[in-house]
């Protein structure tokens, strides 16, 4: 049996790589769906459109590039351009996001056919926060969307540096915390359903979840645990972290192989393995005040996980993460717990009331600004004093020896 699955998911994903060579290239004048935002980018709109059952990465300039600018993920746009498969060189590069050619758009008609009611409800969930985020600084507002929802699109060159450098890029991916923040805010009122029905609410909240933040491979693996780990408990049994994720990644890839080329989908399960598998054995050596060692092991494990991916793919594996991440990251889970509801109930009223409203809309999201503030502001000196090349290497080694140092001291004192 397992020889026939292995078998089955072979050409499952063989069939799902030659697709990727089946672009047009013909010119096209007619519907397409629209699968990710549109992003201002090469002084005009990029966006990835579904064009007869392919996905195309879309090009358009002037008037047509506006047009496209202004609709969202789902929506549906009457459009002209010429398609052409991808180069050789990017068929791998776009291959998890199914992407199978170019689009040229010489023409986008104005009027923008909604999209289905699932993405609607989402898309209206994140223009309703998006009015609250407004009333911070641009680059504030423009950080709070990437911590809560991943939207990192108006995010300015120098910030996603600044958090690339800092080892703090994962921030800005949804992942299993912002899951975890969503269950949260919604369980009170879920949990106080029937078992049967709890888990359906469950598997709904999940799935527009994932659709509000438009799918990212982080997500979809933090979704799937979460699923697998709620139809476990509706049927009376547990189910370990350890287990939920080989069980997610495995049916994650079994449905779509082509995420195996995604580098958001290992480092997301690579820093979860880290958490269940090395953050435990942390927890054991490093023997100190509680406060301390917690989020040590928590950010180290992580860090450790993820580490052969970020020396492979970006040559570097910054070792001021450990301090940067003891700092920002409790102070961006009091954003994503507290920013989404309040962000949410806020730009409801001023949907409702108008700029009248305003003032006390800002007055509640000001903590809300601090911990964005903060966030960034730890980012941005993380860069700053991240030492590169052999210096980040010795630093590394610090590291370490401190840690030795830590756990003898304990031992000796215990």
């Amino acid at each position: 049996m397992l020889c026939i699955c292995a078998v089955v998911l072979l050409l499952h994903g063989c069939f799902q790589w030659t697709q990727l060579r089946s672009a047009s290239s013909q010119p096209f004048n007619g519907f397409a769906r629209v699968v990710e935002d549109p992003v201002a980018k090469f002084g005009g709109t990029q966006v990835v459109v579904n064009i007869e059952g392919k996905r195309y990465l879309a090009l358009a300039h002037s008037v047509a590039g506006r047009r496209m600018l202004s609709s969202e993920a789902g929506n549906v746009l009457r459009v002209e351009g010429v398609r052409a498969p991808l180069q050789s060189t990017l068929v791998r590069r776009y291959a998890s996001r199914h992407i199978v050619g170019t689009f040229s758009v010489t023409f986008t008609d104005e009027t923008i056919l909604p999209a289905s009611p699932l993405f609607r409800s989402a898309n209206k969930t994140r223009s309703t926060m998006l009015q609250a985020a407004r009333l911070m600084p641009r680059d504030d507002a423009a950080l709070f969307m990437g911590l809560v929802i991943g939207d990192d699109r108006a995010q300015p060159r120098t910030m996603i540096t600044a958090f690339r450098e800092s080892g703090l890029s994962h921030l800005t991916a949804v992942s299993g915390q912002n899951v975890a923040f969503v269950l949260t805010v919604f369980g009170s009122y879920i949990n106080r359903a029937r078992t049967w029905w709890r888990l359906g609410l469950t598997l709904f909240l999940l799935g527009w979840f994932v659709v509000m933040t438009r799918a990212e491979p982080s997500v979809l693996r933090a979704s799937m645990m979460a699923a697998m780990s709620a139809i476990a408990f509706a049927r009376g049994r547990d189910l370990s972290a350890r287990s939920a994720l080989l069980y997610s990644v495995g049916v994650l890839l079994a449905i779509d192989p082509l995420l195996v080329f995604s580098i958001g989908m290992w480092m997301s399960s690579l820093a979860t393995s880290g958490l269940i598998f090395i953050t435990p054995w942390l927890k054991k050596l490093l023997r100190g005040p509680q406060w301390f060692t917690e989020p040590l092991s928590t950010t180290l494990g992580a860090q450790l996980g993820v580490m052969p991916v970020s020396l492979f793919i970006f040559s570097s594996a910054p070792a001021v993460s450990l301090v940067t991440n003891l700092l920002a990251v409790p102070v961006a889970g009091f954003v994503m717990l507290v920013g989404m509801p309040v962000a949410f109930i806020c730009g409801l009223l001023i949907t409702m009331f108008g700029p009248a409203v305003s003032p006390l809309c800002e007055l509640a999201m000001l903590p809300i600004q601090f911990g964005t503030r903060w966030v960034w502001w730890v980012a941005a000196v993380g860069e700053r004093i991240s030492p590169q090349g052999i210096a980040n290497v010795w630093l590394w080694a610090v590291w370490t020896a401190f840690l030795v140092v830590l756990h003898r001291s304990a031992r000796m004192h215990s």
